[in-house]
């Protein structure tokens, strides 16, 4: 049988909810007396996949004192 909440008890208690949905239990939340929701752990994610998140790199131009293009390879010169 699902543990039955209303939604004021629902809204004081919600981590602690998911909490107990996410480990397989069966939550109702209930409306004026009646069922209204039930909550349920979503599917895992697939973990074959690359990644998970956002995956960020940053690299800064080297100071040499000259102009610098961002839009071409920066070689220095080795004669310098």
């Amino acid at each position: 049988m699902a543990a039955e909440f209303s939604v004021d008890e629902a809204r004081e208690r919600l981590v602690e909810l998911l909490d107990r949905a996410e480990s397989g239990e069966e939550i109702v939340i209930t409306r004026f007396g009646a069922p209204s929701v039930r909550l349920q752990a979503a599917p895992a994610r697939s973990t074959g996949r690359f990644a998970a998140g956002v995956i960020a790199a940053a690299w800064v131009a080297p100071d040499t004192g000259d102009a610098f293009d961002v839009g071409t390879d920066y070689w220095p010169d080795s004669s310098a």
